[in-house]
């Protein structure tokens, strides 16, 4: 005999309970690490190092935070990340839409070549050497555009764009070519209003990747002006530059402060902005991934 509440049988209802219960394990194992730091972060030094801390402060305060605000380089390293991730995302998306835009259209000469040289970098690397030689050539050693120039299109986002293109509807193209619509009229006022979602997720891509990236600053940039967040970060994370934070602590007067609760802080910092990103373009992001993904 088959007992059921309401619509459901028992089976499913044990399959839902044993799921509902596997995502809550699952979010709970994803957001602890992060409530953790958070929590490390507003934490004295001196109380931390005793351990214990979980997902509550014992000892508040936000003399952690107000030391790297306060903190010109850090604060000018927050600005160059900032400006690099929107302008290179924002011309990124822009360009790449223009060219995928480009290879739906079927009459175009050397379709096939232009579509294999966009794609080719995706498989074949120049090399570490050839590239930094390629980038002192042409002026972008040490300047800011070694951010944005060589990032503006990427192959695979390409593929997502033009499959997306592709399954619009060729009516609404065709009717406002006859109104007399130009092909930049046609892509601004009715390509793009139409594909939010797959923009939004190239957006979201290109965001992140800038965001994070950080061994571009590394290996082609020596000014101090043009370090990111994330490779002041890094830096003091591999090479535990103890004694230049211990010496900026020492400055500042602050002894409840350790290297490793500004640590905690910096990295909630670094990782706050794209954590807020994310509900804005969430709803958009699995309709962008499947229907510009369905073929290539």
């Amino acid at each position: 005999m088959k007992y059921s509440f309401g619509k459901r049988s028992i089976s499913d209802l044990a399959f839902y309970i044993c799921l509902n219960g596997f995502m809550l394990l699952f979010a709970i194992v994803v957001i602890y690490p992060f409530l953790y730091i958070a929590a490390l972060s507003f934490n004295q030094g001196r109380d931390a190092l005793r351990g214990g801390i979980t997902i509550w402060p014992r000892a508040f305060t936000t003399e952690n935070y107000k030391i790297i605000f306060q903190d010109q380089q850090l604060f000018h390293a927050v600005m160059i990340s900032v400006a690099r991730t929107v302008l290179g995302t924002a011309l990124s998306i822009l360009l790449t839409g223009l060219v995928a835009f480009c290879f739906t259209k079927k009459n175009l000469i050397g379709r096939k070549f232009y579509t294999m040289l966009f794609l080719l970098p995706m498989y074949i690397s120049a090399g570490l050497i050839p590239t930094f030689l390629a980038y002192r050539t042409f002026g972008l050693y040490n300047n800011f555009l070694v951010y944005i120039v060589p990032n503006l299109i990427w192959g695979y986002s390409i593929i997502l764009m033009r499959t997306f293109f592709e399954n619009l509807p060729p009516a609404l193209e065709e009717s406002a070519i006859i109104d007399g619509a130009n092909e930049y009229d046609v892509f601004f006022r009715v390509i793009i209003p139409l594909s939010t979602a797959v923009f939004a997720t190239i957006a979201l891509f290109d965001a992140v990747w800038h965001w994070n990236y950080w061994f571009d600053t590394v290996m082609y940039t020596r000014d101090k002006d043009l370090e990111t967040l994330i490779s002041l970060l890094s830096k003091m994370l591999m090479e535990r530059q103890a004694s230049q934070i211990s010496t900026l602590m020492a400055n500042r007067r602050v002894q409840a402060i350790t290297p490793e609760v500004l640590k905690a802080a910096m990295t909630i910092v670094t990782t706050l902005p794209i954590v807020m990103v994310y509900p804005f373009l969430q709803k958009y992001f699995i309709k962008g991934v499947m229907i510009g993904a369905v073929k290539a």
